[in-house]
């Protein structure tokens, strides 16, 4: 395993100079696609909170951030907040400008992701690299989330998959940097670092031919205990006051589903208290002991498995079922889940269909959410919303979002070998 960064850690290999100047032209044209929409849209309680955040930030710092109104964002994000709002001070952007800016960060990172995808579909061989990663690109799910709607789940999400990306080429302790920045940004990556870490600990404490790196090992938990510590510094806060944001933000939302299309919208369709009993047991237990069976079921799988692929494939399959059987869950959770996807769609063609599928479902998930009356954004067709997005058709996606789940796991398990081994297997 190489310790050290080398000086082109994420290009592909030469031969993929062709393919390469492809990527880069498709990736200006969905640049261009996404600055076109970025002065328009935008959720208004969303934006209007980013907006509150970033000024506050560049008007007062960070320090009494915490305790002076509503905050539900770990520092992560906070930092990207802060710099636009510093900005915005210098030079008053329009009200335009300023939704542009508040956009950008997921725009860039939409880019990024999809040449994290190219890159390491580049380097595991795979004749699908430039198709997963230009459909990435073009996702009109992720496109919708960024550039319109401008949440900032694809900073997240880019972060989570750099961290898998380095897997193979970077020092440990920076892949534990590049998963906790992840969590700081978005806690619903998280769940990532499962497949990451037990890779990490079963290389340094079982290396083949070698002695275990405890130091190295040691050095990745420091590391990523240095992000949280370091992060909420400014803010004041320690890594238990982290937490307490953390438990602030589950919190704010006690529903089984917040309008995501899961096990929960399946069940109990949308908003419904997760207090509710069944059999004398509140489905919020429901949802955390099956989401705690599932992540187990994967981490056992994983524990044996530690090629760039396999943990590819299991972080997707982690970001699914956090997204499916949990209760408390918002449609955009699902985001994270498609790079990954995507990735392990290079070595298990069969996943293509899951990554199309899932992407599908998003879309329409985003869609749905966007547009109820609540929110006043815009109104859809009647024939849409009596069809589709009637309640039987809600909980007919939320249905297909469960299966998605049971046929991911399913794939886990028929899994075979060394997807490394060779491209397209």
């Amino acid at each position: 395993m190489t310790v050290g960064i080398p000086p082109a850690v994420l290009e592909p290999p030469p031969r993929a100079d062709r393919e390469t100047r492809i990527w880069w032209t498709l990736a200006a044209a969905a640049l261009v696609m996404r600055f076109l929409m970025m002065p328009y849209g935008g959720f208004p309680t969303d934006i209007g909170t980013m907006k509150a955040w970033a000024t506050g930030l560049a008007e007062r710092g960070p320090a009494e951030f915490y305790g002076s109104g509503f905050a539900d964002y770990l520092p992560g994000y906070l930092y990207v907040l802060w710099a636009i709002g510093e900005v915005n001070r210098a030079v008053r952007f329009s009200d335009q400008a300023l939704l542009f800016a508040l956009k950008l960060p997921s725009a860039i990172a939409d880019i990024g992701t999809s040449w994290l995808i190219f890159a390491m579909g580049r380097r595991a061989g795979s004749a699908l690299a430039l198709r997963l990663a230009a459909s990435y690109l073009f996702n009109p799910g992720i496109i919708f989330n960024s550039a319109f709607w401008g949440q900032a789940d694809a900073v997240g999400a880019f972060f989570a998959l750099a961290g898998v990306s380095v897997l193979d080429v970077a020092a440990p302790p920076l892949v534990a940097v590049l998963i906790t920045t992840a969590a700081l940004v978005k806690p619903q990556t998280a769940p990532v670092a499962i497949p990451v870490g037990l890779a990490l600990v079963r290389r340094l404490w079982k290396p083949a031919h070698a002695a275990p790196r405890w130091d190295l090992l040691l050095a990745s938990v420091a590391a990523g205990v240095a992000v949280l510590v370091l992060a909420g510094l400014p803010f004041r806060l320690s890594l238990i006051g982290l937490a307490r944001v953390l438990r602030t933000a589950v919190d704010v939302y006690p529903h089984g589903s917040v309008v995501a299309f899961n096990l929960w919208g399946a069940l109990q369709g949308f908003w419904g208290k997760d207090s509710a009993t069944w059999l004398g047991v509140p489905l919020y237990v429901y949802g955390a002991a099956a989401t705690g069976l599932a992540l187990v079921a994967v981490a056992v799988w994983a524990w044996r498995r530690d090629t760039l692929g396999e943990v590819a494939f299991a972080a997707a399959v982690v970001l699914l079922i956090t997204f499916i059987l949990p209760t408390r869950i918002h449609e955009r959770y699902l985001l994270p889940a498609i790079p990954f996807f995507a990735v392990a769609a290079m070595t298990e063609r069969r996943l293509t269909w899951l990554y199309g599928g899932l992407s599908a479902l998003l879309a329409l998930n985003l869609l749905y959410a966007y547009t109820r009356p609540y929110v006043q954004t815009f109104a859809l067709p009647t024939w849409l919303e009596t069809t589709v997005f009637s309640d039987p058709g809600t909980r007919a996606l939320s249905a297909l979002g469960v299966l998605a789940l049971g046929v991911a796991f399913l794939l886990l398990l028929a899994h075979r070998g060394d997807p490394s081994a060779g491209p397209d297997r």
